[in-house]
């Protein structure tokens, strides 16, 4: 029997009625959805690439008034010079981080800003090269930058340090550690960052490092009963580890050099100890000359005493010139270095360290500076033979013609110290054992100077080193006095923008709400109507 293979009119009609429907939805639908899928992932991978190269290759666009992300001319022109030697043998260089880069370069804004440009110095000059440690899990990696047995890096600190064409670090040059602050400027006032200062920061090291610049001078003062170079044995090797080239100078019979232009403002006169007071009469005053090293070239000076001390009245009055002072001796029987009785007591770092402050103070700054902005804790700073150090009203500071100028307590000791005054009464409280002057000569410019007074005459004693602080915070102030940044012409911190875009808090919710519910809810429900429309067609 034949098989009948013919369709009923009805199933035929349906088949054809359904068959292009099928099709269409196929079509349009599913389409559709690849097609949106496929730009998606693509987007998102282009994106990522895009993101991950301009990261490596600094890929940007800068849009600052004045360049804050982008290299100069003369930078580069500066640069170029200094990456060789005079007989035109390449010099080549490490830029060290203590932090592996990306934890570096989001650390925070500051960190992000000088990442950046590093990125930039090193895909600009092929003979420096960036090296990150991890110096979190491999501590050991960081000794070798370590001033002092305290002296830790901190994981945002910078090293710049020569190396051979292999860049292996040379190791009889000693690198150049900077804290991360040091790339930038600061307000003289306030205290809050005004600009960009990398370039300038940058070339110093390079110049310092090849020798194509000279030392600040640490002139030590002789002719008052101080103890010899040779003596204060423990002073030398501090200012030597420092940077400083170091002269003994006696003012009754010689002068301080006649500074070159752009050579004012680093070096330091060092009053050690003296038993006798500083000449000042008609014919020879050592107290003018003092002053004209501080006034006019801009220098800095370090006074030093102990309760042992005479009362010298020249002196006395110079140090009141810049708000500081000296007064009686001091002991603390609850805060004293262990089996020394209170002839040794130790500072408070809680009477001055204050970090949770919004705009911190000078002292604050030295003392994050020396501990990493972490909190000191048990680390003592010792004074042996303690003598307290007056602070001035800054009413009575002379200040030259559109100056700034402020005293303070760096170092105190804990309410429990009991100073002995000059005229015999007993005080018991709080006594500042290391006080600091700072003087901008003008304001928001590079003339700065510093006065610092401390009372202990062994407070760099190498019996203190390793459980101490004591030279951690002289380097400190050693730093300040010399920054390191070199005047080359052409080269300023870039200022931050002064203009910003600010929005409404009423305006920003409006913008949050159409950008996170308005338009995506638009685009869905597009999408759902286009999907319905294709669905029924």
């Amino acid at each position: 029997m034949a098989k009948n293979t013919n369709k009923t009119p009805q199933n035929t009609a349906q088949t054809a009625a359904k068959r292009p429907s099928d099709k269409r939805n196929l079509k349009y639908g599913t389409l559709s959805i690849v097609v949106t899928v496929i730009f998606v992932v693509l987007a998102l991978v282009v994106n990522g690439i895009a993101t991950s190269l301009s990261s490596v290759y600094g890929w940007y666009t800068d849009m600052t008034a004045s360049g804050i992300f982008s290299l100069s001319d003369a930078f580069r022109e500066k640069m170029d010079d200094l990456l060789s030697t005079e007989d035109g043998e390449p010099v080549y260089l490490n830029i060290v981080l203590m932090s592996e880069e990306d934890y570096f370069s989001s650390m925070n804004s500051l960190t992000n800003m000088v990442y950046q440009t590093l990125k930039e110095v090193t895909a600009e000059y092929d003979n420096i090269e960036l090296i990150a440690y991890n110096t979190t899990v491999h501590p050991e990696l960081a000794e070798k930058y370590m001033m002092t047995a305290l002296d830790t890096p901190q994981l945002s600190d910078v090293v710049i340090e020569l190396a051979d064409e292999n860049h292996n670090a040379i190791d009889n040059v000693p690198a150049k550690k900077y804290s991360i602050d040091s790339f930038f400027t600061a307000d003289s006032s306030s205290g809050s960052y005004i600009g960009y200062n990398a370039e300038a920061r940058l070339l110093s090291a390079v110049a310092q490092l090849t020798g194509q610049s000279e030392k600040p001078v640490a002139y030590y003062l002789q002719g008052h009963g101080e103890p010899t170079l040779a003596e204060a044995s423990d002073w030398q090797e501090v200012l030597e580890l420092a940077g400083f080239e170091i002269k003994e100078l006696n003012l009754s019979t010689e002068d301080f050099p006649v500074p070159e232009d752009g050579d004012c403002g680093n070096d330091i006169v060092i009053i050690n100890s003296p038993k006798y007071d500083l000449l000042s009469t008609q014919e020879i005053s050592e107290v003018k000359k003092i002053r004209t090293f501080l006034g006019t070239n801009y220098g800095n000076m370090i006074v030093v005493e102990d309760a042992s001390s005479p009362t010298l009245p020249a002196l006395e009055g110079l140090l009141s010139e810049w708000g500081l002072g000296y007064g009686g001796s001091v002991t603390d029987d609850q805060h004293s270095v262990s089996s020394s009785g209170a002839a040794k007591v130790i500072a408070d770092y809680a009477q001055t360290y204050q970090p949770s402050e919004s705009s911190p103070s000078m002292a604050t700054q030295i003392l994050s500076r020396t501990f990493g902005g972490s909190d000191p804790g048990n680390t003592t700073t010792i004074f042996g033979t303690p003598k307290e150090v007056l602070i001035l009203d800054n009413s009575q500071i002379v200040q030259g013609m559109n100056g700034s100028a402020s005293s303070f307590s760096l170092l105190k000791t804990y309410d429990t110290a009991r100073t002995r005054r000059t005229d015999g009464e007993t005080i018991t409280g709080s006594a500042t054992m290391l006080g600091v002057s700072r003087m901008v000569w003008e304001l928001n410019s590079n003339d700065v100077s510093f006065v610092v007074a401390i009372g202990s005459a062994d407070f760099l004693s190498s019996e203190y080193e390793g459980s101490c602080a004591n030279r951690s915070i002289m380097y400190a102030l050693l730093n300040l006095m010399w920054d390191n940044v070199m005047t080359f012409e052409g080269i300023d911190y870039k200022a931050f923008d002064s203009s910003s875009l600010t929005v409404p808090t009423s305006a920003a919710t409006t913008w949050t709400v159409v950008c996170v519910v308005a338009i995506p809810v638009l685009i869905a429900g597009l999408g759902a109507y286009v999907y319905i429309r294709r669905r029924h067609s």
